[in-house]
């Protein structure tokens, strides 16, 4: 059984929500979202997909996504497959600085390693955090790089 990585730089992010930024930025480093208080937005990174390497399909065991989250939170991760969609992790609470080291608020283990057709993307909600009394600065997504496990 062969093994392959495969990562992204930040900087292929997305954006399905910009009415809900104050500001999207993209730098050597990665993407830098500020997110407006009391807000949501939805967010895609594609994952290069080495679909059949050597003459044998290989499968997705897991994704990472490197982020650093302020005042707000990944709420949900789905993964997709083209148009299909492969795995949700939903009900999620991801926040602090996951971009240094792999971990277990970056890292997402599949079920069962699914056979790649199309494409991976990966597809992510973040809820930017709301002050009840008193005004608190924008929420702020850096995404430095994604990435992906396959076997064959």
């Amino acid at each position: 059984m062969g093994f392959h990585a495969s990562w992204v730089h930040g900087n292929a992010l997305t954006v399905e929500n910009p009415e809900n930024l104050k500001r999207i930025g993209h730098f050597g480093w990665g993407a830098d979202m500020q997110i407006t208080p009391g807000k949501e937005c939805w967010f895609h990174i594609p994952l290069p997909t080495p679909v059949i390497p050597n003459n044998t399909q290989s499968s997705l065991v897991r994704v990472f996504l490197m982020f650093e989250a302020e005042q707000g939170s990944i709420r949900n991760v789905h993964v997709y497959d083209g148009s299909s969609k492969v795995q949700e992790f939903n009900d999620l609470h991801l926040e602090g600085e996951h971009r240094g080291a792999i971990d277990q608020a970056n890292t997402f283990n599949l079920a069962k390693p699914h056979g790649s057709l199309f494409g991976i993307g990966v597809s992510f909600l973040f809820i930017a955090s709301i002050g009840f009394d008193s005004a608190i600065p924008p929420s702020r997504l850096i995404v430095a790089s994604a990435g992906g496990d396959y076997t064959t």
